[in-house]
């Protein structure tokens, strides 16, 4: 119930603050489909694993979705990174934002799970501020993503320097 509640939450933020966001411009865009993917992926996930104990087996392993989680961001950033195509990068934005939705709902079990007996809980009472904080990097860098970034230019320049 917490997760719905939450997602609402969020939902109601970015409906009071959609005015600073143009996402009909292209980097914007991306960065949208990223964070409803990432909503979306993570209340899916957090109820499914709430509600329903089946689970993928493979060997006898009990495969998280964290794994799928950095399937889908690996496979995100590749096709992200090597098309020009518009369609391609909104699909590369969805597997980014699908990818860091399933991560994020396996951060409490990772932080939590103790070796002694394989005992995990997977009720983590930080994981809404963890959420919560990757929500508003998200927008953050939607807020940013079209400006100028000088201090970027000048860190590149100064590693990067031949």
């Amino acid at each position: 119930m917490g997760i719905i509640v939450n997602t609402v939450a969020i939902f109601k933020m970015l409906k009071k603050i959609k005015h600073l966001f143009d996402i009909r411009r292209q980097k914007k865009q991306y960065l949208f489909i990223v964070l409803i993917a990432f909503l979306f992926s993570f209340s899916a996930a957090r109820l499914y694993s709430l509600n329903f104990t089946k689970y993928v087996y493979i060997e006898g392993y009990h495969i998280h979705h964290f794994y799928f989680g950095m399937i889908c961001l690996s496979l995100g950033g590749i096709l992200g990174t090597l098309e020009d195509d518009c369609k391609k990068k909104k699909l590369a934005s969805a597997l980014i934002g699908i990818g860091l939705g399933l991560f994020g709902d396996e951060i409490g079990l990772l932080l939590n799970c103790t070796s002694d007996g394989m005992i995990c809980n997977y009720y983590f009472p930080g994981w809404d501020d963890i959420i919560l904080t990757m929500v508003a990097i998200i927008i953050f860098l939607m807020a940013i993503a079209d400006s100028e970034i000088v201090w970027y230019a000048k860190l590149v320049e100064k590693f990067f320097k031949k």
